[in-house]
């Protein structure tokens, strides 16, 4: 130890080296802390170097005041030491987070004469637990909505890792297999109840997808755990990772049984039919060939007659054995001469009219029950099969005559020729599906209904997502910033589900309405260019110049076809392609266009492309229910437009609406 250097001052300036050392804040207060004499904010806040009676109105965020001030008192009443994370204003003006500890320092009498304290920037950490908490809520809002969604579905919805384990089963499947969450989920499909074969095959499938990347369906029995063994129809996905590649696997599953039994029962009956048409058919022959025997020859008159009594006594049993096979099946049944439009029936069709069994029915009558929205449709599809042999199998509803009840009936008919050329014979059956109808109708009831409840919630959230985004612009933190705007892209894909859902909910029911207004379609196409830069970053985006034009028209229908026609351009182009969108006036109609280099669609799936639930042949990896084009291509009908699509596989689409100026 040096001779000009006493303990004391040795250990003072270890004391003031350490202090330079430190990262951390450093202060001291009075012992009521109501002054600040020394504060050295390191950069983090800003310094003091004179006693500062305001330290607090300066330093200490104002929401967290009070929490702070209640702290300084307790400390300074038990003369104990001072922790606290508080918020605290930066000396850059923004808000940050500290952890300060400050130490009483007494007098010989105990008493307190100082507080020396030091204080830590957390701010980075307090962010990154608050981003975390948001996540983790987002999250399990997530798996609550999918819950609510699969929840009442009778479809089985799972989810396998690549180790062939469920790592999600919804509500119906648990059920199946008769077991909890928590027996379920992390096991294997042995340890499930799947037999070993049964295993053994989906196993070689997951291996499949995960190594082409495609989807794979098929049938399988299994047995129920209430009702026995089922027949089910399956079709199991990959899930992609950003990169491409297979982290997953997602299954569906529905319970075909019923379908399968009364596809089996319709397969034997219509075989039945047919059997019984070919015996008429070769009864026919035979009659044919004995009533030129008999005019041949009067030697075999005899012989003739007999064969004739046995041939009448096969078509009354063929014709017993038909007519119990139809009650059996319960069909109504008809016959339509061609020429006389005569109109024979058997009394389950006229029950289906609700008529009186001893009541005439004629062709005219039964249109007339027929409700009007279907009158036209369904008497159009009867001239067309009776004139020019095309197909009739329609389904429509009808009301009683008697009974006023409604009831859905579907009728399958068919053209026989006369063996004399003259005319022909129009027959066929009819049968009552009006429980399988408002079955479907209560389905499309139930998903309007769910879709309309999502709505708000999911609006509430997008809503938080984007106040998110538009703070996260300052946030360092490139995973938060990016978790964000992931977050936003998906609450926009789920929010147009929804919308497509409850659009065809309403489109089903016929209660989908057309708001106008006049507005400016530039305007609409460059809000539509906005969205597109935002959320599909995979994309290159051409939108050719648009000049100013008012039309009368949904603005909000019209933002949602458009929306729908650039996604599925991008769905079904290869990343990094150019997506070209362009808007013109032309013969008093706005023509709109989408035009992509994806895979093109066969000339043969052009003319259903539009229709509901439709979705292009081989490409079961792209997802999607098969609504969107359908419900947009209702929409413009609406409008008095008219959609359509150019394309040719290998070749990318060009996919065009126009509605009317006025």
């Amino acid at each position: 130890m040096s001779a000009n250097l006493t303990p004391h001052s040795t250990n003072e300036e270890r004391f003031k080296a350490l202090l330079t050392a430190t990262s951390d804040v450093v202060y001291s207060l009075s012992p009521d802390w109501s002054v600040m004499y020394e504060l050295d904010g390191r950069g983090f806040l800003k310094d003091a170097s004179a006693p500062t009676p305001d330290w607090k109105t300066t330093n200490v965020f104002s929401g967290d005041m009070e929490m702070v001030n209640e702290k300084i008192a307790d400390a300074i009443a038990t003369k104990s030491v001072f922790e606290l994370e508080h918020r605290v204003n930066r000396a850059d003006g923004t808000v940050g987070w500290t952890f300060s500890r400050a130490v009483p320092i007494l007098d010989e009498n105990g008493d307190i004469k100082e507080w020396f304290g030091l204080a830590s920037d957390i701010t980075e950490r307090k962010l990154a637990e608050q981003a975390l908490t948001v996540a983790k809520g987002f999250l399990e809002q997530q798996r609550k909505t999918y819950e609510i969604i699969t929840s009442g579905s009778p479809d089985l919805m799972y989810m396998f890792d690549l180790d062939y384990k469920f790592t999600y089963a919804n509500r119906a499947l648990l059920e199946m297999w008769g077991k909890t969450w928590e027996e379920a989920i992390g096991k294997g499909l042995i340890e499930n109840g799947y037999e070993p074969w049964h295993a053994d095959m989906h196993e070689r499938e997951i291996d499949s997808i995960r190594e082409t990347g495609k989807s794979i369906r098929g049938e399988v029995a299994f047995p129920h755990a209430t009702l026995g063994r089922r027949l089910y129809d399956y079709i199991l996905n990959p899930v992609f990772n950003d990169n491409g590649e297979v982290i997953a696997v997602s299954g569906t599953t529905r319970d075909v049984t019923d379908r399968d039994q009364w596809q089996q029962k319709l397969k034997q009956s219509a075989e039945h039919l047919q059997a019984m048409n070919e015996e008429f058919a070769a009864i026919n022959e035979e009659l044919s060939a004995s009533n030129e025997q008999i005019q041949a020859t009067n030697n075999h008159l005899s012989r003739a007659n007999a064969e004739l009594i046995l041939a009448k006594q096969a078509i009354e049993e063929g014709k017993l054995a038909l007519r119990l096979a139809i009650e059996a099946a319960n069909f109504g049944t008809w016959y339509i001469h061609s020429v006389t439009r005569a109109f024979i029936t058997d009394v389950r069709l006229k029950e289906l009219f609700g008529y009186y069994p001893d009541e005439s029915l004629s062709i005219e009558q039964a249109l007339a029950q027929i409700t009007d929205d279907y009158r036209e449709f369904v008497s159009s599809k009867l001239e067309n099969a009776i004139y020019n042999n095309g197909d009739f199998d329609v389904s429509y509803p009808v009301i009683g005559l008697h009974d006023n009840k409604l009831r859905w009936l579907r009728a399958i008919g068919n053209l026989m020729a006369d063996s004399s050329g003259s005319f022909s014979a129009f027959t066929g059956v009819m049968m009552d599906i009006t429980e399988q109808k408002m079955e479907e109708m209560r389905k499309n009831d139930f998903m309007g209904m769910v879709s309309h409840e999502l709505k708000t919630p999911l609006t509430s959230l997008t809503a938080y997502l984007q106040l998110m985004d538009m703070r996260a612009v300052q946030n360092p933190d490139e995973l938060s910033r990016r978790a964000v705007s992931q977050s936003l892209k998906q609450a926009k894909r789920m929010t147009d589900m929804i919308n497509g859902f409850l659009d065809f909910s309403r489109l089903e029911s016929a209660k989908i309405s057309i708001i106008r207004s006049d507005f400016d379609i530039a305007i609409l196409i460059r809000e539509a260019q906005e969205e597109a830069n935002m959320l599909y970053g995979t994309h290159k985006f051409i939108f050719e110049p648009v000049e100013s034009q008012i039309i009368n028209a949904d603005k909000g229908k019209m933002a949602q076809v458009i929306s729908n026609l650039i996604g599925n351009a991008v769905k079904y182009s290869p990343s990094g392609s150019v997506i070209q969108v362009a808007c013109v006036t032309t013969d008093g109609a706005v023509k709109v266009s989408i035009k992509d280099q994806g895979i093109g669609i066969e000339k043969s799936e052009i003319p259903k492309i539009f229709d509901r639930f439709y979705r292009v042949e081989g490409n079961h990896l792209i997802s999607g229910f098969g609504i969107g084009l359908y419900v947009s291509s209702e929409i413009i009908k609406l409008h008095g437009g008219a959609i359509w699509v150019d394309s040719a596989a290998g070749k990318g689409s060009v996919f065009s609406f126009t509605i009317p100026v006025k």
